[in-house]
């Protein structure tokens, strides 16, 4: 430990290695040279040291973030990480690095909504952390990228099938009113028609009908409606009282 401070690596490697050899479970010296692999870019190494770790010690918290950390910037394997940042939670539901690494895991999921809420309640465990704050910023940003971008692309009518489909049903429409219109002109030539025919019948047949009267009885008719007028005109004045 001494060496690691004073930044020799070479003889802290050789130290731990040492140490290790002689309790094969020691677990600060297998977390300790697992993480100076990691600090001196030989991440790679400290796998399999982080494996030996979580054998003896499975909820050894620190060497599950150092291993997912590994596994997701190095091997680019997002499942591994995934499963140990789970893992963590389970643990320590408010831990806080490994929930913020959990969020980071959904961001490289492209799963920006999951990746958000995950950083607002990531928030809520530390809400002074300045990089909390930082990483919720960009996964909100991107969300209102894509969103700008996906308005944007979409054709007046939403897509183009449903442009074509709107078009459909406007041609449609039209057509059937038209049809409707020639089907009432139809209808009311047909009743003009049938109108003329019924009054010329209904006029041949009157005329069949009423018999030609003679001049004498077209005389007496006269007489008897001068007759009734006088009487009228009778019965007005005694209602008037003359």
């Amino acid at each position: 430990m001494l060496a690691m401070d004073d930044k020799k690596d070479t003889e802290a490697e050789a130290w731990m290695k040492k140490a290790i050899r002689l309790q094969p479970n020691f677990r600060s010296a297998l977390f300790n040279l697992a993480l100076l692999y990691s600090q001196t870019a030989k991440e790679l190494m400290a796998l399999p040291v982080l494996e030996d770790l979580l054998r003896y010690y499975p909820d050894h918290t620190k060497g599950l973030i150092l291993k997912g950390d590994i596994l997701m910037n190095q091997k680019k394997d997002i499942v591994g990480a995934k499963m140990c940042f789970e893992k963590i939670l389970k643990l320590d539901p408010n831990n806080v690095q490994g929930k913020h690494n959990l969020c980071v895991v959904y961001f490289e999921e492209r799963d920006l909504i999951k990746a958000e809420k995950c950083l607002v309640e990531t928030l809520a465990l530390a809400p002074h952390e300045e990089y909390i704050h930082r990483h919720l910023n960009i996964v909100r940003s991107k969300i209102a990228s894509l969103s700008a971008t996906e308005q944007s692309s979409l054709p007046a009518y939403g897509t183009a099938t449903e442009a074509a489909e709107e078009k459909k049903k406007k041609f449609q429409n039209l057509k059937e009113v038209k049809t409707k219109q020639t089907a009432t002109h139809t209808t009311v030539d047909n009743n003009k028609g049938h109108s003329k025919n019924r009054k010329r019948t209904e006029k041949n047949n009157m005329d069949k009908e009423t018999p030609k009267k003679s001049t004498k009885e077209i005389k007496d008719i006269e007489k008897k409606r001068v007759a009734a007028l006088k009487r009228l005109e009778e019965i007005e004045r005694i209602l008037s009282g003359e």
